[in-house]
Order: structure tokens, then sequence, then C-alpha cells
């Protein structure tokens, strides 16, 4: 079945995502600490204002979110926090959550904990957020519905297929960044050379966490749950579209669910992750597609350094052999990107952004600078061989990747989100 045969059956894209500068979080220490990581019953009175908050926000033409979370920071007390997550101005959503807040105060006790933007916000959740409760309105809450209440949802949308209830918070946890983070690029251009990438990346991030928490033991278990709970979300969010373009193939598989349960282990975790590796590789990343092959293999063996999130846990003594791990992938992708792009050059056939990169590249790599259109494979090779290994790490995912990017024609979906 084509895509445009397939159209009417797919799920919407969030439409008119706004910026992360636009979007305001205010979050609120609640009430008194708790006496250790474990979780607790939610209080009444917050349990009351996660019930009226969404239908006062949608009163009064507000688009958002609230987000009740444990907080796991290592080095203070463990506690509730309730953020309030607004696309819009401070003063427009003090004015629409206002009376809901100041009925819970009355409750409660309530601590300004910060106000910042959705972008400052993130890295702050992914470190020590455990979600508890997400209540969506507006916009944002007409699209958590139509997802996760869309008929074929358990065949695309990882958590429906797991089963988990759409009133659990890792339920729409993916569905963040596609309203609010960072689009995947998928939709109609079909799957490219750095989707693969980040794709992979996203696997092997998680596998990683998985296997600190193994090795961490129940000690430090609650201090790696945060990012454990939202990287596996990211990973949700970054096979969104593959998934969906499944459905449009005949006599495939289905793809094999995460483990999003309460009981869950690394162990369970990983099996499923290792389930959900193979599916992709049989289905989008197989031998007969070997630049996108290489590039999602690349991210999943290369996550650590490649993911900001996870370079602050590398050990100095680990970088030098990390490095020399990816320099064989930089140097594939280099040579192929190089010769593509020499032979567009002979063809008279290259375009101005290729052109503008190339020059970015030169300018990063002036070993590269004598080539022309009349080099040879093995001219590149032996060029591309001249950069360190510290250079070309470095050149990787902010210049070689988005080079080959350019370059590599990508794959058709079978079907894509409109």
């Amino acid at each position: 079945m084509s895509a445009d045969d397939y159209a009417g059956f797919l799920p919407p894209v969030f439409a008119n995502r706004p910026d992360g500068e636009d979007i305001i979080v205010r979050t609120f220490i609640v009430g008194d600490p708790l006496p250790d990581h474990q979780m607790a019953d939610i209080p009444a009175p917050v349990q009351m204002f996660l019930d009226l908050v969404a239908p006062a926000m949608d009163r009064a033409g507000a688009h958002g979110f609230a987000h009740l979370w444990l907080d796991h920071h290592p080095h203070e007390q463990p506690g509730w926090r309730l953020s309030l997550v607004h696309i819009g101005t401070v003063d427009d959503l003090n004015t629409a959550v206002a009376k809901p807040l100041a009925r819970l105060a009355q409750a409660m006790t309530l601590t300004e904990f910060e106000t910042a933007s959705w972008d400052e916000t993130r890295p702050l959740w992914r470190k020590r957020a455990q979600p508890v409760r997400l209540v969506y309105w507006g916009r944002l809450g007409r699209h958590v519905r139509a997802v996760i209440g869309h008929g074929d949802a358990p065949s695309f949308y990882l958590p429906a297929g797991a089963g988990v209830r759409s009133d659990q918070a890792v339920a729409s946890l993916p569905l963040l960044e596609d309203m609010l983070g960072v689009r995947s690029g998928l939709q109609h251009k079909g799957l490219g050379f750095e989707n693969a990438l980040q794709i992979g990346i996203a696997l092997g991030r998680s596998h990683l966490i998985e296997s600190w928490i193994e090795a961490g033991g129940h000690e430090k278990e609650p201090y790696f749950r945060p990012m454990q709970i939202w990287h596996q979300a990211w990973l949700t969010h970054a096979v969104l579209d593959l998934a969906i373009a499944a459905l449009a193939m005949p006599g495939q598989p289905p793809m094999p669910t995460l483990d999003y349960g309460v009981n869950a282990t690394p162990q369970s975790r990983k099996a499923a992750l290792d389930d959900l590796s193979a599916w992709l590789t049989g289905l989008f990343f197989s031998e007969t597609n070997p630049a996108h092959r290489n590039a999602f293999i690349a991210g999943v063996q290369n996550a650590v350094w490649l993911d900001p999130d996870l370079q602050q846990y590398v050990q100095p003594g680990q970088r030098d052999e990390i490095v020399q791990g990816l320099l064989p992938y930089c140097r594939w992708f280099l040579a192929m990107a190089l010769y593509n792009h020499l032979g567009n050059l002979a063809d008279n056939c290259a375009t101005t952004d290729q052109l503008a990169f190339y020059d970015l590249l030169i300018a990063s790599l002036p070993e590269l600078a004598s080539l022309n259109s009349f080099s040879t494979q093995r001219d590149i090779e032996q060029h591309i061989i001249r950069i360190d290994a510290a250079r070309a790490a470095a050149a990787f995912d902010a210049l070689v990747i988005p080079f080959c990017d350019l370059l590599m024609p990508r794959l058709a979906l079978a079907a894509s989100r409109h």
C-alpha cells in the first residue's frame, strides 16, 4: 500500500511546533522531603490539583501540561516536584493557573524551585526527574489523545504495544519530543543517513544506561532511573516513524515492544532492546543499504561519545580507546562522501549546500584541501589517513555526518505522516 493510500489511517504530526524559548516551565517543591527514593502515594491535594487543572486550563484557552515528578538528585533529599509547562508567557501561565494553584497552596507548602525555558529544563529532567503523572491540555492534550487513542497505536507506538495504560506517565513521554523536542526529519523525506546514526545512538545509549544500572546495583539505581526513563522515551520517539512505515509493509513482522513495566530489570529491558535492534536491522538497516547500516551501527557502538548526556560519564583513560573505535567509521563515511562529492564536481552537478559544507570540511581538515575532481578513490583514502584520530573524532558528528547526509540518497518509507 502506498503512502498516499495509507495516509488517512496514520496518526497526525503535531501542528505548529513552538520554539523552545517560547515554552515556559514553572517548577515548585511540593510538601516536605521524602524519607527515601521509593515511590510514595501521591498526596491527596496534589491528586485533586491534577484532576482539576486540565479543565481549568482548557477554559482559559491555554496549551501545555502539568508534570508531577520525584526528584532523584544524588546530593539532595528526594521529594515531590510539580512543573507547569505553558506555551506563552509567564504572566499568561500565572493568570490561567491562579485558582487551581491557590487551592493547592492552601493544603500544602509550595516553594518556587525555578522558572525556565523548555530548553533549559529538559537537561534537568533527564538527570533527576522520575515522571509520576502527566496531564495535558489545549492542543498538546488533543495530540496526545489522537496518537495514544489511534486504532493502530499498539502496532506503531511502543508504550501502547507494551500494554501501558494511557494515564501512566511513561505512556505519553515520547510525545513530548514529537510536540516540543527535536523533530526526527523522517516524515516526507524518507530515512536519511543522519537519521540512521541518531536511531543507533538512541538504541546504544539505552543499552549503556541499563549496563550502568546493572553494575551500580540497588544503591545507584534511583540516580540512574530518570535517565533510563527519559532515554527509553527518546528511543521510542526515534523509531516512531519507522514503526508507522512498517504498518504499510506487507508480510513484515510486528515491531517488538520495549519493557516499560514497574518490575522490569536491566536484563529484561536489554533483552527487549536486542529484539528491537534485530527488527530495525532486518527491515531498515540491512546489508542491502550499507551506508545506512553502517551509520546505524556506528551510532549504537559509539553512543557514549556521540551523545552529550553520556560523555560526562567517560573516564579519561577510556577516551583514547573510544576515539580509536570511532575512527574506522569516520574514515569510511568521509571517503564515501568525498568520492561522491568529487564525482559530482566532475559532472558539474554539486549543489550549493554541498559546496558550502565541503568548504567547512576543508577548513577543519586541511589535509583534504588538495583533493579535486580528478582525484581517485586511492587518493582520497591516502589523504584521509593523514588526519589524526582526535580531530577526525571531533569532526565526526558536526561535519562528516551532515556532509554525508547531503550526499546520500534517503530510503523511501512505505508510509509517512502528513
